[in-house]
């Protein structure tokens, strides 16, 4: 009687439990890589709002034309603070969603640890029935 029947499941219960401890750490890294493209697109917005602020208080001369190319080149330069505001709300939201999967994954590991615990402890009941039985059979 020393093999139990139960033992293939606590074997499932065990590469379960692997399993969704690797699926957390894989969702735990897509997360951090997501965090670094958010700060990424606030650090080019920051650059992009500093140079358009520094670009409006200094004058490039006073002729028509150094106006003109003062204007087109913060046109250029808002341009690229709109698309990167466009990034930085597409990166957000893909980031949003990384951390709902990684809330997921830690719930689904909590419930695999849960049952894995469930077995340990029907196979500790279990162990101790056959010791005590065996005690009794000794007497």
């Amino acid at each position: 009687m020393s093999d139990y029947r139960l033992r293939p499941v606590r074997d499932v219960r065990d590469r379960d439990e692997r399993s969704r401890r690797g699926e957390l750490a894989a969702a735990t890294h897509d997360a951090r890589a997501t965090q670094d493209a958010v700060e990424r697109a606030r650090a080019k917005i920051t650059e992009l709002t500093r140079a358009i602020d520094a670009t409006r208080a200094r004058a490039l001369g006073s002729t028509p034309d150094g106006l003109i190319m003062r204007e087109r080149y913060l046109a250029r330069r808002r341009a690229e603070l709109a698309a990167a505001q466009v990034t930085l709300a597409r990166v957000v939201a893909a980031h949003e969603q990384r951390t709902t999967v990684v809330d997921s994954a830690r719930v689904q590991l909590a419930h695999a640890r849960a049952a894995k615990e469930v077995i340990e402890r029907h196979f500790a009941t279990w162990r101790d029935t056959q010791r005590k039985l065996a005690e009794r059979r000794e007497e």
